[in-house]
């Protein structure tokens, strides 16, 4: 009885044979292409404002509806996706956050701009609430 006991208490049997290293690999890559898709815009605005023909307060709209979507899919996502495997869910932010870079990239007007910010506010909070 004590061995079954020990084994509930520490563990033993959750854990892991080898190293998840491509697990780790895989979640520091999706938080280094939020971070630079959420902060990299910041230091754009005078850039974008230009090829947009809008003023740079009106192209920071791109960097604020981003933090507030996030916001609420934050909020939102862990209860919607509750009986997904967390690995698809991920998997699902990550590639929504890369059409929405893309998209953004190619964008010419600020309405696409901001929808596809929208989006990657969705990528965003929905990882950072799943990935924890």
């Amino acid at each position: 009885m004590s061995s079954c006991v020990c084994d509930a208490v520490t563990g033993a049997d959750a854990a892991p044979a080898t190293p998840a290293w491509m697990a780790v690999f895989s979640l520091a890559m999706g938080v280094f292409g939020l971070l630079t898709a959420e902060y990299l815009p910041a230091s754009l605005l005078t850039p974008m404002a230009a090829e947009l023909g809008v003023s740079e307060a009106l192209a920071g709209q791109a960097v604020t509806v981003t933090a507030v979507v996030a916001l609420f899919a934050g909020l939102l996502v862990p209860g919607l996706t509750r009986g997904i495997d967390r690995r698809v869910v991920l998997l699902c932010f990550s590639a929504l956050m890369i059409c929405s870079n893309l998209l953004v990239a190619v964008s010419s007007s600020l309405t696409v701009l901001l929808l596809m910010r929208v989006l990657l506010g969705i990528a965003l909070g929905g990882f950072w609430s799943m990935a924890a």
